[in-house]
């Protein structure tokens, strides 16, 4: 996977995805623990990241524990609902049957 470098993000979620997905860097793990800082908004975009970055590698049981996780997350159910990043996951748990 290339990713182009690009200029440094200030959000912490988005240089590990970045990091993750150029492969310079950044672990599943990274990007996990980045959102686990207690922000549910942080908490949403590593989830859905990571089960599109296990999807992408073909590791389908992880791809749908993180997308599920996404999907059904209190930022995705709450303020959120209606970020449409939100509803990218819930459509694509849809698309693959995980609901």
């Amino acid at each position: 996977m290339a990713l182009p470098r690009g200029k440094t993000d200030r959000r912490r979620i988005m240089s590990n995805v970045y990091s993750l997905f150029r492969g310079d860097g950044a672990t599943e793990y990274d990007l996990f623990e980045a959102g686990h800082n207690g922000n549910i908004s942080d908490e949403f975009y590593s989830l859905f990241y990571l089960g599109l970055y296990c999807e992408i590698r073909n590791e389908a049981d992880k791809a749908e524990k993180y997308m599920k996780a996404a999907a059904s997350s209190a930022y995705a159910n709450g303020p959120g609902a209606g970020d449409y990043m939100a509803s990218c996951a819930k459509v694509h748990c849809k698309l693959r049957g995980w609901v």
